[in-house]
């Protein structure tokens, strides 16, 4: 039997951990978080945490960051209306008690108003201490243990974006039912191309035959998600491929540009600029600004800054140069990227010409920005002053 004194002392160490796990227990079964972190087996659609930064309010439950890439991601179609289709994208994670614990103590934790960074650090110190640090590291990364599986279905990315509806391309009829989508009459299942937003309000600029594919001089030549990188075209960093998007538009303000963003996602051969980006992307939301004396505060700021204004990897332009003991710099022994004067290779800005017309914009990938084998996936999302015009994915393939 243990003495007094020994069970102080087990008391002492078993109080706070009784504690935290009092405090997990409480929020995983708090009826404010239900919604958040569902059970093992359920088939859950656009369920979203609180709304702070990339990573952090999709796939609730899930082990890993968001929707990490240990999850099976599949796309499919349904039909809606007369003629056109939405897109459901699905991940299939693992997901453990941990797991749901620590979303649901993130979740309850920023709706509470306190700031992301203090939630991220209390729930992950709630959850190694509940669970160990070896399960919860191995869950920061997407790997288990699990306890089961949920489903995640999007056809949105985020509470308050639009959802998007597609067509089927010109050759192709539309097919209902349990494997809705497009097929044409030699049987070929073709993806749909994007149509409108048909929840966007009166006066927004609306687009018709939208086309994207492989480029021939200024137009698409062929509608296609898919575009082989050959280099056999010549962009001004090197061999390329050329590719865009064109169609017809109306209610247009030639004042105001067409605002694009793309977010991309490839294969573990580019896990380290990913890693990178991402991350960088997390920083904004786990931290204010750093003090005015904070040199090394100042200096993470600045490259969090750069890295999450940036597209992805290939497209952050950064630039270090040496100074000899004069001062003056060498830009012999410089080493990565400043091209503040070149073109992207998605515009991020496209002028309008007129209220209505037609438009093609042209994009671009270098070869050498794509491994041989890989597949890399981008998707564009476009708006005109303010309001959702389109949206597509182009999966570039070398």
């Amino acid at each position: 039997m243990a003495s007094l004194k020994d069970n102080d002392h087990m008391n002492k160490l078993t109080l706070p951990l009784l504690a935290s796990l009092l405090a997990i227990l409480l929020l995983a079964g708090s009826p404010a978080t239900v919604e958040s972190a569902e059970k093992p087996g359920a088939i859950v659609r656009n369920a979203f945490g609180p709304e702070v930064g990339h990573l952090t309010n999709q796939c609730r439950g899930a082990c890993g960051a968001g929707c990490p890439d240990s999850c099976d991601k599949s796309v499919s179609y349904e039909c809606i209306d007369g003629a056109r289709l939405l897109r459901v994208v699905s991940y299939e994670c693992g997901t453990h008690e941990g797991c749901r614990a620590h979303d649901n103590c993130l979740d309850v934790c920023l709706k509470g108003g306190a700031g992301s960074g203090d939630c991220q650090s209390q729930c992950d110190a709630d959850a190694v201490q509940v669970f160990g640090p070896e399960k919860t590291i191995s869950w920061l990364g997407g790997g288990g243990p699990y306890d089961g599986k949920i489903i995640f279905e999007y056809t949105r990315d985020t509470s308050y974006e639009l959802e998007p509806a597609y067509h089927c391309p010109q050759g192709s009829n539309r097919r209902c039912g349990k494997s809705a989508g497009c097929e044409t009459t030699a049987g070929k299942w073709v993806e749909p191309v994007f149509d409108t937003y048909p929840q966007a309000g009166d006066g927004a600029m609306r687009i018709s035959d939208f086309r994207a594919g492989p480029a021939c001089a200024d137009k698409v030549c062929t509608q296609t998600a898919d575009i082989e990188i050959t280099g056999n075209d010549r962009c001004e960093d090197g061999p390329c491929t050329r590719f865009g998007m064109e169609f017809d538009y109306e209610g247009a303000n030639p004042a105001a540009p067409l605002e694009c963003s793309t977010s991309t996602s490839v294969g573990d051969s580019d896990f380290i600029g990913d890693l990178i980006k991402q991350g960088a992307d997390a920083m904004a939301t786990r931290s204010g600004e750093p003090k005015e004396d904070d040199g090394l505060g100042q200096l993470l700021s600045m490259f969090q800054k750069v890295v999450t204004s940036a597209d992805s990897p290939e497209d952050v332009q950064i630039k270090i140069t040496p100074f000899d003991e004069n001062g003056n710099p060498i830009e012999s022994q410089s080493i990565g990227n400043d091209l503040p004067g070149r073109s992207r290779p998605i515009p991020s800005s496209v002028d309008i010409p007129a209220a209505s017309g037609h438009l093609f914009v042209p994009m671009y990938e270098l070869t050498s920005a794509v491994k041989p084998g890989q597949t890399k996936e981008r998707r564009i999302r476009c708006t005109h002053q303010g309001n959702p015009v389109l949206e597509t994915v182009v999966r570039l393939r070398h």
